[in-house]
C-alpha cells in the first residue's frame, strides 16, 4: 500500500500505524497499568469518566485518538517538529485523557495540564505520578512564562466558555506560546443546534441532556445567527467549580473566529468533520516573529510610515522646483541667445556702416 504514495506520504502513515499501535498499549493499560515495567496513568472510575466526557475506558480513548494525530499532523504541516524536548499544554485537562498520549512523544516533565476544577487536577496528580499539573484560575493570566510552549490544545472548554471569558484567554495563548506554536481547540459546530432540538419533549437521565434541551429553543434565529458569524451562548453552568456566569454551551462560527480570533494569532483552519470529531476545530498559530516584539515595533513603523510620507512630499517638491528652474534656465539661455544675436547684428551693421564712411572718405580723396 505504500509503493505509490510519496515519501511524505509514506512517513505519515508509518507514523500512524505507531501511534495506532500506542493506542492500543493505552487500552490494554485500562486493565494493566504497568506494561513492561512502565507504569501508564490509571483511570478513574466509570461512572466519572461517563460524567465528565460522555463516554469511559476504550470508547473514551477512541473517541479521542483522532484529535491528538490531528494535532500532531497540524504541528508537522506548520513547522514545529515535535520532539522530547517540545513543550505541550492541555488547557481544561480533565481527568487527563487527552494528554497522557503523547507520552509517546515528550518527555513527561515537557507536559502540562491546568483546570479550573481542583478535583481533576487532583485526579491527575494521583492518576499519573508524573507530569505537571495545576489548577488554574477562570480567567488569566496564568502562572507560565511568556513563549512556554510549543502546543496548547483545548478539547471541549471553548464550547463551554462564554464570549467574554473565552477572548481573555485567546489574548493571553499569544503570550504563552512560543514563536510558531500552535493554538488547537473545538467548539460546538453547527449541528449541534439541531443536536439540542432533538432533546426537547423527553425526559432524560442524562441532566446534562435535559440542560441540552432547553438551549437554543428559537432553532431557526440561531441557525440564522450561526450563518451570520454571531457568538452563541447558553448560560448553563457546570457545577460548583463551573458556575454559569462563564460556563455554559458555547456554539462559535468560522466566520466569528476570522473575524475575532485573528486579532492576536493567525487562522490556519477550521474543519466541521463529524468522522473526526463531534465538534468543529480550530487551528491558529502565533507569528515566527514574536508577537509581542511586533507589537511594540508596529507604533514605531507607523512613525516611521508618517516621516517618510512627509519626505515623499518634500521630495515631490524639490522635484517640482527643479522643474521651473530648469525651465527658467531654459528661458535664460533662450535670452542671451536672442541678446546676443541682437548684438552681433548690432556690431555688424555698424562695421559696415564704417566701411561705408571709409569708402567714401577714399572715394573723395582720390577725386573719384
Amino acid at each position: 500500500m505504500f509503493e505509490k504514495t510519496g515519501y511524505p506520504n509514506f512517513m505519515q502513515a508509518v507514523s500512524h500505524v505507531i501511534d495506532q499501535k500506542w493506542l492500543d498499549v493505552l487500552i490494554q493499560s485500562i486493565q494493566q497499568p504497568v506494561i513492561d515495567g512502565v507504569d501508564l496513568p490509571g483511570f478513574p472510575p466509570d461512572q466519572f469518566q461517563r460524567n465528565s466526557v460522555g463516554s469511559s475506558g476504550k470508547t473514551a480513548l477512541e473517541e479521542i485518538f483522532p484529535f491528538y494525530c490531528e494535532i500532531k499532523r497540524y504541528a508537522n504541516e506548520l513547522g514545529l517538529r515535535i520532539t522530547q524536548d517540545s513543550h505541550i499544554l492541555d488547557f481544561g485537562c480533565g481527568w487527563g485523557r487527552i494528554i497522557r498520549f503523547f507520552l509517546k512523544d515528550i518527555l513527561a516533565d515537557n507536559l502540562y495540564g491546568i483546570d479550573v476544577d481542583t478535583e481533576m487536577i487532583g485526579l491527575c496528580k494521583k492518576l499519573f505520578g508524573y507530569g505537571n499539573f495545576s489548577v488554574c484560575n477562570p480567567l488569566p493570566p496564568t502562572e507560565f512564562p511568556d513563549n512556554s510552549f510549543d502546543i496548547v490544545f483545548a478539547y471541549s472548554v471553548f464550547s463551554h466558555l462564554a464570549e467574554p471569558v473565552h477572548i481573555k484567554w485567546i489574548q493571553e495563548f499569544p503570550r504563552i506560546l512560543k514563536p510558531g506554536g500552535i493554538l488547537v481547540a473545538t467548539t460546538e459546530a453547527r449541528h449541534f443546534i439541531e443536536f439540542c432540538r432533538s432533546l426537547r419533549g423527553k425526559k432524560h437521565d442524562s441532566e446534562y441532556y435535559n440542560g441540552l434541551a432547553d438551549s437554543f429553543v428559537d432553532t431557526g434565529a440561531t441557525l440564522a445567527d450561526y450563518d451570520n458569524g454571531k457568538f452563541l451562548f447558553s448560560a448553563t453552568g457546570g457545577g460548583s467549580a463551573r458556575p454559569s456566569s462563564f460556563y455554559g454551551e458555547a456554539i462559535i462560527p468560522r466566520r466569528y473566529i476570522e473575524r475575532e480570533w485573528t486579532r492576536y494569532l493567525e487562522f490556519r483552519d477550521f474543519v466541521d468533520d463529524r468522522s473526526l470529531s463531534f465538534q468543529a476545530m480550530v487551528v491558529m498559530q502565533k507569528p515566527f516573529a514574536d508577537f509581542k516584539k511586533h507589537s511594540e515595533i508596529q507604533p514605531k513603523v507607523k512613525t516611521g510610515d508618517t516621516r517618510l510620507n512627509q519626505l515623499e512630499t518634500r521630495l515631490h517638491f524639490l522635484e517640482a522646483a527643479l522643474i521651473q528652474r530648469n525651465s527658467d534656465v531654459k528661458r535664460m539661455e533662450s535670452l542671451l541667445n536672442e541678446k546676443e544675436t541682437t548684438l552681433n547684428n548690432i556690431y555688424k551693421s555698424r562695421v559696415w556702416k564704417a566701411l561705408l564712411i571709409c569708402c567714401r572718405l577714399m572715394d573723395k580723396v582720390l577725386g573719384r
